[in-house]
């Protein structure tokens, strides 16, 4: 059995665009929460969806750019799926942790939200690898097989 090699330069970028994708949340849970007075869980949500989807674009785009077909099609069906998937570990992990740790541990909930964006990011590159973008799409004029 062969085991799929992982590309540094493919985690290094997933970890770039998961910090700027950190800058959008929290920027957004600040907004929502501090300044409009959303409530929390509300915010917190609305903050991880926007993050979700702006880390989405990138990646389609520039993380697993070769294995894309670059069409609204393919974009959309993959953001579906990286949804659910993104989407369920980021409420698993980020979520969870920033209502527990706001009301029992009492901390800010800026500080919360960033514990728990901690939690999820080798799970999410787990399933970005081997799920989400795992079929490589052939470019025109060349065979599938590798």
């Amino acid at each position: 059995m062969r085991v799929p090699s992982i590309h540094i330069r493919r985690v290094l970028k997933f970890q770039l665009v998961a910090w700027v994708g950190t800058l959008v949340n929290m920027g957004a849970l600040w907004l929502l929460k501090g300044r409009f007075g959303f409530p929390l869980a509300v915010a917190g949500a609305c903050a991880i969806e926007l993050a979700i989807i702006h880390n989405f674009t990138w990646h389609y785009f520039v993380t697993w750019r070769e294995r894309v077909a670059h069409t609204m099609g393919d974009y959309f069906i993959r953001l579906v799926k990286y949804n659910a998937v993104t989407a369920s570990i980021d409420f698993a992990c980020n979520l969870t942790l920033l209502m527990i740790l706001t009301k029992y541990a009492g901390l800010h909930y800026l500080v919360a939200n960033m514990l728990g964006m901690l939690a999820g990011p080798i799970f999410k590159f787990l399933a970005n690898e081997f799920v989400i973008f795992r079929n490589k799409v052939p470019v025109e004029g060349t065979s599938s097989d590798g």
